[in-house]
């Protein structure tokens, strides 16, 4: 290794040399060899490489190419998990189980929280005893992420890309029942764009399941089973089963509870909106102008790209909310395009963190707290002729819009 290496180009060196000695002890590209897997191990290990150390352990372990030194194998592991290699973790956990559980345990978790299944896969075994929550929710994500030996995803993946669309789909199902959220995922999406196209043939529709109804069936499971692995837009297409009764009997009340879920959970944009049009039209939910008003913004804010759609919406809900005013419908008790921007949760804890700062024990302070609130009421001062101007767009935009479809005479 060249000397006096720049500190990033000695993490790369550390990390080249770490990979060529395990590659170089597993035949992996070349013909095996332990001596050259030794030297560039060691190599990598004076760089820093927590994958060199180890490696290390493990030839110090099983005694490969050197007398087997549980001592040392153990140091090695410990240099590894110091510099947070996850593999290195999860064998120094193990090597120390029995003398040190609490440290292994830590290192357990570390490992885990990094993603590694092989730490998943032993803290299951260490919770399982007395603790079946846990140990249920460590099997299940490595049943769920862990890297089988022939995954059908690559498969899948490349007879999307010739265009053999029904050979990606099976290879993708192959993969969403082997709990691969991903081949979830897709299975869902090509059964649901895809439809009757998956043949090839036209006139064989829905060829996979037969039906039109099993075909929706079993998209909405893939879509349900993403959800839950929280695959991103999954749950927001769930809803879409729900409230147009695709592959289930319609259900309002329970595409709203998805779409909930999605725009709370995932921030999902579509999600959002599709609220505030339950809400304006009291669709599977209490109509309500003032949360079909807020899911509306919330939409705008988390999508630029739909302002425009947002807009026209509030423009509609305007007009709704006009008319019911109008007829004498039940629309609140503040007017709805005229009242203050509501206060988000991080604006009320960031007030409570303010109030909390400033402890009053003498008249300077009080003062300085008076000043404070009324800076705080020019702000809310602020806030509400910003929301009347706002507002003030919407109505101008419907009232040019119904006077564009006014008769001439």
């Amino acid at each position: 290794v060249r000397a006096g290496l720049a500190p990033a180009e000695a993490a790369l060196a550390a990390q080249a040399a770490a990979m060529l000695g395990v590659m170089s002890l597993r035949g992996e590209g070349m013909a095996a060899d332990l001596a050259a897997a030794q030297a560039w191990l060691n190599a990598g290990a004076k760089l820093g490489s927590g994958m060199a150390f180890n490696a290390l352990g493990v030839m110090h372990q099983q005694g490969i190419s050197m007398p087997a030194n549980r001592e040392r194998a153990i140091e090695m592991f410990k240099l590894a998990a110091e510099r947070r290699h996850h593999g290195g973790q999860v064998n120094f956990a193990l090597a120390i189980a029995d003398v040190l559980p609490d440290v292994a345990h830590e290192n357990l978790k570390r490992a885990a929280e990094g993603g590694h299944i092989l730490a998943h896969f032993h803290l299951a075994e260490l919770y399982a005893p007395t603790q079946c929550g846990m140990a249920v929710a460590s099997y299940k994500y490595v049943a769920e992420f862990g890297d089988w030996l022939h995954s059908p995803i690559p498969r899948a993946a490349a007879a999307y890309r010739r265009g053999a669309l029904d050979a990606a789909a099976l290879g993708y199902m192959q993969a969403a029942e082997m709990g691969y959220g991903v081949g979830q995922l897709n299975a869902a999406l090509l059964l649901e764009t895809a439809g009757a196209r998956l043949s090839g043939n036209s006139s064989a529709e829905y060829r996979l399941f037969g039906t039109r109804a099993a075909h929706e069936r079993q998209t909405l499971a893939y879509w349900t089973r993403a959800a839950n692995q929280n695959m991103p837009d999954a749950r927001a297409k769930q809803g879409d089963h729900y409230y147009y009764g695709r592959g289930v009997a319609r259900d309002a009340e329970r595409a709203a509870a998805a779409y909930t879920v999605a725009a709370e959970a995932d921030a999902n944009a579509l999600a959002m909106w599709n609220l505030g049009y339950m809400y304006e039209n009291g669709d599977g939910v209490r109509r309500d102008f003032y949360l079909a008003k807020r899911w509306y913004d919330k939409s705008i804010e988390a999508n630029e790209a739909g302002r425009l759609a947002g807009h026209l919406a509030l423009a509609r809900l305007c007009a709704k909310y006009m008319w019911a005013w109008l007829i004498g419908d039940d629309v609140g008790e503040s007017p709805l395009f005229f009242a203050p921007r509501p206060v988000t949760r991080e604006e009320e804890e960031a007030a409570a963190a303010r109030n909390d700062a400033q402890a009053p024990d003498d008249w300077e302070h009080a003062a300085a707290a008076d000043t404070g609130e009324d800076s705080q009421d020019d702000e809310t001062a602020e806030e509400v002729d910003e929301s009347l101007s706002g507002n003030i767009f919407f109505i101008m935009l419907f009232l040019a819009a119904a006077w564009m479809f006014l008769p001439f005479r």
